[in-house]
């Protein structure tokens, strides 16, 4: 029986999350590209999305993936703070 994985990164170097599954391959979501269209309430709220994608990669890009994903969370997040 096989197992399959799936390894969720935040790498540094290249303001990136990385997503590789058990065959080698890579989805890599640059996160200066994904949040290009992002609107801030305010310009240090870009720490929102940060934090986001060093400790919890894999909802960076599971949300990410999603239409309206990562501006709606800043939003939600906005609202409950």
């Amino acid at each position: 029986m096989a197992l399959n994985y799936t390894v969720y990164q935040y790498d540094g170097s290249r303001n990136a999350v990385v997503m590789t599954d058990m065959d080698g391959k890579e989805l890599v979501i640059d996160c200066d590209e994904a949040e290009t269209q992002v609107v801030f309430d305010e310009p240090e709220d870009v720490g929102i999305l940060a934090r986001l994608a060093r400790k919890e990669p894999a909802s960076y890009i599971s949300i990410a993936m999603r239409p309206g994903g990562l501006q709606d969370y800043v939003n939600v997040w906005n609202e409950m703070n």
